[in-house]
Parts: C-alpha cells; sequence; structure tokens
C-alpha cells in the first residue's frame, strides 16, 4: 500500500503567481543569482507613510506614487484593462475611466498572501486540493466588502485563506465609471496542491507554461504547495507461534 508521506516542516511551502514567488520557490546554488524585487519606496513617521512613495508590479516598474502629505495621487500607471463594475444593478465587465487600484503595491499584497498562507494539515492529511476563491467588493469610498467563499476544497482550506486575507491593509482606489466612483467586484484564488517527488519536475513546467498565459486584472492568483515523498508500506504474513509439529487451535 501506497500512502504519501509529507515532509512538513522542510518542504510545506506558499508561493505566489508571481516571478517573485517563483523564483524563490527554485533552489539555486548561488543564493546571490536569485534578484530581490523592491516593491515599495518611502519613508515612515512614527510607523505611518510620509511624503513621496512609489509602487512597483514584480517586474520592478512603478504603478503608483502617492504624496501621503496632501494625500494625492502624484501618478498611476495607465490601465486600460476590463473590470467588474456595478452598473445598473447588475455585475458588468467594462473599462473604467479610473480602474480600481490597490494603494500601495498590490503584487506585494499577493506576495504577502502567498507566504503566510499554510497548507492545513487536516486537508493534508485527506489529501484534499483544489482551489479557494473568495470574491470581494471594492466600494465606492474604497472599502472592501460583501467577501464570498464562491469554491473551496475543504473548510481548513478556506480558514487558513481567511485568516490571512482580513489582516491585509484595506487601502483601495475606487473605481470611477463616467465620472462617478462605482463599485469593482475582485476575486482572490489560493489553489492547494500536492507535489510528489517524482512530480516536481511535471509540476514546474506545467505552472510556468500557465504562467505565460494572461489572467484578469481583477484576479489575484497564490499557489499553496505542499511537496512530498511516496512511502511503501507492504503487509507481512502473521508469525507462526505453533511449535513445530503442533496443529493450530480453534479458539473456543
Amino acid at each position: 500500500m501506497r500512502k504519501p508521506h509529507f515532509l512538513l516542516l522542510i518542504l510545506l511551502s506558499a508561493t505566489p503567481l508571481l516571478v517573485f514567488g517563483q523564483k524563490k520557490e527554485r533552489k539555486s546554488k548561488n543564493a546571490d543569482s536569485v534578484p530581490t524585487v523592491t516593491f515599495e519606496k518611502g519613508a515612515l513617521t512614527d510607523g505611518r507613510p510620509t511624503g513621496i512613495w512609489e509602487y512597483y508590479d514584480q517586474q520592478g516598474e512603478l504603478t503608483l506614487r502617492m504624496n501621503y502629505d496632501s494625500s494625492r495621487i502624484a501618478y498611476s500607471r495607465p490601465d486600460t484593462a476590463r473590470y467588474l463594475l456595478y452598473l445598473n444593478d447588475d455585475w458588468q465587465l467594462v473599462r473604467p475611466s479610473r480602474a480600481p487600484q490597490f494603494v500601495g503595491s498590490r503584487a506585494k499584497r499577493t506576495a504577502d498572501i502567498g507566504k503566510s498562507i499554510r497548507y492545513p494539515v487536516a486537508s493534508l492529511m485527506q489529501e484534499q486540493q483544489g482551489e479557494v476563491v473568495i470574491s470581494y467588493v471594492v466600494n465606492e469610498q474604497g472599502k472592501t466588502q460583501d467577501y464570498q467563499v464562491v469554491t473551496t476544497p475543504s473548510k481548513e482550506c478556506t480558514e487558513a485563506v481567511w485568516t490571512v486575507l482580513k489582516q491585509q491593509p484595506d487601502r483601495w482606489i475606487p473605481a470611477v465609471y463616467q465620472g462617478r466612483p462605482t463599485q469593482a467586484q475582485f476575486l482572490l484564488r489560493v489553489t492547494f496542491v500536492i507535489v510528489l517527488e517524482q512530480e516536481v519536475a511535471a509540476y514546474q513546467a506545467r505552472i510556468q507554461q500557465q504562467d505565460q498565459q494572461p489572467h484578469a486584472p481583477y484576479i489575484d492568483q497564490v499557489r499553496v504547495v505542499a511537496y512530498g515523498m511516496e512511502r511503501t508500506t507492504q503487509s507481512r504474513p502473521a508469525p507462526n507461534r505453533n511449535r513445530p509439529g503442533q496443529r493450530a487451535q480453534m479458539p473456543r
């Protein structure tokens, strides 16, 4: 009988769907060869951002420049993508005049979520895999609301994601459509997957191919990967406790 044996303390990891996360997942002989990603630059005064702050994506491109002294947006990278906006009592995929945006580095937010989520032990023992998809709304005031679990492989996986998600900063720039702030919907997709030792190469090749495909701008994707190996156990016949020449007795 074959049963997966998981190296929980050593090989259990969570990596976001980012170039940053995948490079971190690979083990390099030379640690200096792995580039670091700077997601934000700015100064703190008494633990709060002051002056000019700049925020970057996983490619190191500037996405947002905030002036915290004046509470104004100094720069926002042009975004012509379509988002899910609540218009005429329905969710519609449209192009807003100003796209909704996280106040900070959204790439860092996704990376922080990925690094903080742990595969629940109970789900591992039952070999439960799949996606936890949580939808939420960024309202007209730039706050999140209406969190809903769209799909999940287990209650434990949902709790693992929600525990981390509710700790994230809640600062957003609301979408603007036809001159008015508008609600926008976002999705967080967390994939829990178990990869056995002999499947690692095929898994990494599949992930590299998936990463080259574009995905919707309102979806943040994270992978929580548990690496394990199969342990083979063989059943053995029960030892014969009878002495040579003695017949086994039936129980009375």
